[in-house]
């Protein structure tokens, strides 16, 4: 398995932020949280004693699949755990601990910022596995690095742009990436109260898009004409634009007047408010970096699995085998 030190790094950050986490709520599992230190020991000795010989090259895949779905399971857990308080307003850096980003409007924009993630890393991994991609000039097998890392890369680059924006186009009221989105999708910073037509033909534009991007990559259509080794690059990197300058396009090219008047957006943000706070909150509105590192370890390994079926395969088990463990541990420790 490639990156044995990267994976390392990961673990020992979730293992670390899930301790620093549970002793800041109520209903804390100590033996839950030993099990997790313990299989994720257990996951590095792994990657290095699983390349001995052929026969346990599969003990890390699993191994690390393991500790991804009982990390995710009580990360999830301890979010639920630490937003219990609706009137605390202070921001966590390492998993929420306020209820300022549960809105309708911050789900729609999480859903569609993390399903525009899932697209890109998965053509990016085709397209490195196979040499065929480069980036800034730097070639595929350099950029192993960048993609594990893309969860925490990606957003702070796309809240510096969305700051940077501020900084020199000022408007009465700050706009911010998830405000530019839910105005392009509703019409208006809230969720109508029943069905609107209107927001059919955004999502609509989106999901275009986002076919436009993997069928020029993956060749699913003869639209785009013969795939070769190629195919595709173009469509990622301007993908890869459009997340980290979402902000620089929506207040720029797809202008919204709405966006910028006052109280037009979601989340108002305090004048007094210092830098601390802000990336704090920035952070937290993704999820915070426990919730990115663990998504960096289902990339990894992903990333280290050669059959395509595989992959989805290992995805869909990750994702349900969390689901239904961060359950158990709310019916059972809630």
């Amino acid at each position: 398995m490639e990156s044995k030190l990267v994976i390392s790094f990961i673990i020992f950050g979730v293992i670390t932020s899930m301790g620093i986490n549970d002793l800041n709520i109520e209903k804390s599992s100590g033996p839950v949280l030993i099990a997790n230190i313990a299989l994720g020991f257990l996951t590095c000795i792994s990657l290095y004693w699983g390349q001995l010989d052929k026969i346990s090259t599969k003990i890390p895949i699993f191994s690390l699949g393991i500790f991804i779905v009982s990390a995710i399971g009580y990360s999830i857990y301890q979010w639920s755990q630490s937003t219990l308080d609706d009137t605390n307003t202070e921001c966590g850096i390492l998993l929420p601990s306020s209820t300022n980003f549960n809105s309708g409007e911050y789900n729609l924009y999480r859903i569609i910022y993390l399903f525009t993630l899932i697209v890109i890393v998965s053509l990016m991994q085709f397209k490195i596995d196979g040499n065929s991609f480069s980036l800034i000039g730097v070639p595929s097998k350099y950029l192993s690095i960048f993609l594990f890392l893309t969860p925490v890369v990606l957003p702070i680059l796309t809240e510096l742009v969305d700051g940077t924006m501020n900084k020199i186009y000022p408007v009465e009221d700050k706009s911010n990436p998830e405000s530019l989105l839910a105005n392009f999708v509703l019409g208006e910073p809230s969720l109508p109260s029943s069905f609107n037509i209107r927001m059919v033909f955004p999502i609509l534009f989106y999901v275009i898009l986002m076919f436009i991007t993997i069928d020029s990559s993956y060749g699913i259509t003869s639209f785009w004409g013969q795939k070769n080794a190629d195919t595709g690059s173009l469509s990622i990197k301007i993908a890869i634009f459009f997340v980290i300058f979402f902000p620089f396009v929506m207040r720029t090219i797809f202008i919204q007047n709405c966006s910028l008047e006052k109280d037009k957006n979601i989340e108002k943000e305090a004048v007094s408010a210092s830098t601390w706070t802000t990336i704090k909150c920035s952070l937290e509105k993704y999820g915070g970096l426990q919730t990115m590192m663990c998504i960096s370890l289902i990339i990894l390994l992903i990333y280290n699995i050669n059959n395509p079926i595989y992959k989805i395969l290992f995805f869909l088990i990750l994702c349900l085998g969390s689901w239904g463990l961060s359950t158990t541990y709310m019916l059972s420790l809630g």
